[in-house]
């Protein structure tokens, strides 16, 4: 028995190392700002695919349409931003739906949910010469991390009223 669990120990960590050696996605290299330090570090990133998130599956719709905030989703383009598409949750009433299906209830207001997101964006390089002193005709890019806040569905919650003195 021992002998037969050290075999399959064996191989799966030979299964995960061979899966670790597997490149999934694109590689990017990535300034980290400029200057010296940590800053000015170039790491290497490895984007897979697999992991980002869908938001055009049944579920997430349904959950919009179920909500008493119902959403839908706009999708947002950017050719300079990683991801380019980002799907924006935008709010169907400005009330809440009522639990009797009679019409929106004045007393809640329907706002969206935020979700601080981190992005890439691609900004030029600088143009310099090369080693032989002539001016590269290929442009290219860095990579500069920020961040969006990406409104990811709606909740109803109640108005904030601002007493008058």
């Amino acid at each position: 028995m021992l002998l037969v669990f050290r075999a399959l120990l064996v191989l799966g960590l030979v299964s995960l190392l061979h899966a670790a050696k597997r490149p999934r996605g694109r590689a990017v290299s990535v300034r980290l700002g400029q200057g010296g330090g940590p800053r000015g570090k170039i790491v290497r990133l490895v984007m897979d695919p697999s992991v980002l998130p869908m938001f055009s599956n049944g579920s997430s719709w349904s959950i919009a349409n179920m909500s008493l905030s119902p959403w839908t989703y706009r999708e947002s383009c950017v050719t300079s931003r990683f991801p380019r598409r980002i799907a924006k949750a935008q709010c169907l009433t400005s009330g809440c739906l009522n639990l009797q299906g009679e019409g929106e209830d004045a007393a809640l207001e329907a706002k969206p949910i935020y979700y601080q997101a981190l992005v890439f964006y691609k900004v030029p390089r600088p143009s310099g010469s090369n080693k032989t002193g002539k001016k590269s005709k290929r442009v290219k890019y860095d990579l500069r991390l920020g961040t969006e806040m990406i409104p990811v569905g709606c909740t109803c919650v109640r108005p904030s009223v601002v007493p008058q003195q």
